[in-house]
């Protein structure tokens, strides 16, 4: 999918540009702004085309007003590098002041403080499209979701006048390469809690293999998902977090890949804790993992191991760093992993809001041949699951009724 924002006029015309910008943020402080650069090509490339922007994004999750989530803590990174922006708290209020404001580009109060955003609310999706001749959706880590900004918004401006931006067209031209036509080998590594969004991932790539296609190679699998999989093979977890629900399928998925001879691998050493996630921690063997233990990351010997297993790699993806973002203890092993994989002459890809936390935290963020904004929307779409944020863009050139543009 190719992004029609290069081929438009924009001057004296108004961009409205649907964006991630749900950076995290300490004490009013930005921690990392990736996904603030991640943006700057589309939003350079409507002001140098002579356009103004109205920019709109979530912040967080809240479900009321809250201070510490307003959008309005970004606008001090815009003017840092350079761009001429204002606030405002409503689209009436950008109504206002598009006439009577110098800014190119005017950022709206956080899209969630709005109840109209979460429930498919027509009259919001109204309201803001409104706000601009034109609409770019480059919000990819939000393109798995039904928010109104992502779904209804755009069906109201006619085909030629809405578009993915430069990021989206970016992410889906690397992950598409992954999709079908990957260079090998190929690495998948694996971790996190959220088994429902990693196995389902790892399920059609054995599945694209069964059906002759091009798919990984080897998988290696970290905590939290590995104890599920380990579970499923009768090896000891101790108390460590594993999703019951998803045993039988681990299992099936085992012997799929053994008999398409994709390596599974599990981590062969683990550092844990007692009882509770919380001191001391110490490291052990997998198959002598006491009852009250509970995994938390990856110990020598895995490192060792996975570092051979991505020996010959020409891709290595990577979602799901091991340990805790706020226990700097637990992310030895992490930030092991992560220096193997940016040591790598492979292409390599990094997914994932806590991974890419971590990994900014060691210094290695920048290391990554690229790194994915999305995280839940990047393993959906692997996983071939439809995102509804691209469906608006697939509808042909027939102007929608109902638009308003």
């Amino acid at each position: 999918m190719v992004s029609k924002l290069p081929e438009w006029n924009l001057t004296n015309r108004c961009v409205l540009l649907r964006a991630d910008l749900n950076v995290p943020i300490d004490q009013d402080t930005i921690v990392d702004d990736t996904r603030l650069q991640a943006i700057r090509p589309t939003l350079d490339l409507i002001l140098q085309k002579g356009g103004h922007c109205t920019l709109i994004t979530h912040l967080g999750e809240p479900t009321a007003y809250d201070p510490h989530l307003s959008t309005e803590q970004l606008i001090p990174w815009f003017e840092k590098n350079h761009y001429t922006i204002s606030f405002a708290r409503t689209p009436a209020e950008i109504l206002n002041k598009k006439n009577n404001s110098a800014a190119r580009i005017i950022l709206l109060e956080n899209l969630r403080f709005f109840s109209g955003e979460k429930n498919n609310n027509q009259a919001f999706a109204q309201e803001l499209a409104q706000l601009g001749d034109y609409y770019v959706d480059d919000a990819f880590g939000t393109l798995h979701r039904t928010d109104t900004s992502i779904t209804l918004v755009p069906l109201l401006f006619a085909p030629d006048k809405r578009s993915i931006g430069l990021l989206v067209e970016k992410e889906l031209r690397i992950l598409d390469r992954l999709r079908e036509h990957p260079d090998h080998p190929f690495v998948l590594m694996l971790g996190g809690g959220k088994t429902t969004t990693k196995i389902p991932l790892i399920e059609r790539f054995i599945d694209q293999k069964i059906k002759g296609h091009d798919t990984v190679d080897t998988v290696l699998l970290c905590p939290a998902l590995a104890f599920t999989f380990a579970k499923a093979l009768g090896k000891p977890v101790g108390k460590s977090l594993v999703d019951d629900a998803m045993l039988n399928v681990c299992r099936t998925i085992l012997d799929k890949s053994k008999q398409q001879n994709i390596d599974i691998i599990l981590p062969i050493d683990y550092q844990i804790a007692y009882d509770t996630i919380t001191q001391p921690f110490a490291v052990i063997d997998a198959d002598a993992m006491p009852d009250n233990s509970i995994g938390i990351s990856i110990g020598p010997k895995t490192i060792e191991l996975f570092k051979k297993k991505m020996n010959s790699a020409k891709i290595i993806f990577f979602n799901g760093a091991p340990g805790f973002i706020d226990k700097p203890e637990t992310l030895e092993g992490a930030k092991n992993l992560l220096q193997a994989i940016t040591a790598h002459s492979a292409n390599t890809i990094l997914s994932g809001g806590d991974s890419i936390a971590i990994a900014h935290r060691c210094g290695l963020l920048h290391e990554f041949t690229h790194v994915s904004t999305g995280g839940g929307a990047t393993l959906a779409y692997l996983s071939g699951k439809t995102l509804p944020g691209l469906e608006c863009f697939k509808i042909s050139d027939k102007k929608q009724e109902g638009s308003i543009h």
